[in-house]
């Protein structure tokens, strides 16, 4: 809102000034060429103006570049408040995935752990561009904003790499189900088997 407001305040400040100025400058120039007998005092009367002028460019030109680079710093932080909430509802879905393990197949926890971890990996170029963020902001910003941006920063590193090792645990925790889920799947398949042999023998013609 402030950059928006400046812009138009700037834009309008330089249209309107220029034309002025360009006014002035025209009549100082029509004076002194007229032979007016203050044409020295009118001269330096219109170098003030126009180091004025100048200045205020200067100024204007400051301050937009000081609104864009407040703009960027405001923007990374809420976007590490945007990473981190999505890290923590990625943390969130962690127990849920392992809590299938009793309901559902082998095939299925590792689908539905693949689909997970795709949803996980979308994050790493937001973390990427928050590393980038941050480093660009370090070389505008010193002191207080710059221990400010280093430690948000950190903080997303944390919670992204927590997140990365409660993924692999959760994987090694799928692995371990599935491998039970298979290995009981195939006793329950052997002991039908047996049955149905045992069934077999039991059911033909009784020697004599």
């Amino acid at each position: 809102l402030l950059q928006e407001k400046f812009l138009e305040f700037a834009s309008e400040t330089g249209s309107v000034g220029q034309e002025r100025i360009a006014a002035v400058n025209q009549m100082v120039d029509e004076l002194i060429d007229y032979g007016h007998t203050d044409a020295a005092t009118i001269a330096e009367w219109k170098d003030g103006v126009n180091e004025a002028w100048a200045d205020l460019l200067e100024l204007m030109e400051t301050r937009a570049q000081m609104l864009a680079a407040s703009h960027e710093l405001h923007k990374f932080f809420n976007d590490c408040k945007e990473v981190l909430g999505q890290i923590e509802e990625k943390r969130q879905r962690l127990p849920e995935l392992a809590a299938r393990e009793g309901r559902a197949s082998a095939g299925a926890l590792q689908r539905a752990l693949g689909a997970f971890e795709h949803d996980v990996e979308v994050l790493v170029t937001q973390v990427r561009q928050l590393q980038e963020g941050a480093a660009q902001l370090r070389t505008l910003y010193a002191g207080d904003n710059a221990e400010a941006i280093a430690g948000r920063e950190q903080e997303v590193l944390r919670a992204w790499k927590e997140l990365l090792a409660a993924c692999e645990e959760c994987r090694l925790h799928v692995a371990s189900v599935a491998d039970k889920i298979r290995f009981v799947g195939a006793v329950r398949d052997l002991l039908a088997w047996m049955d149905g042999v045992l069934h077999q023998m039991g059911a033909g013609e009784r020697p004599r």
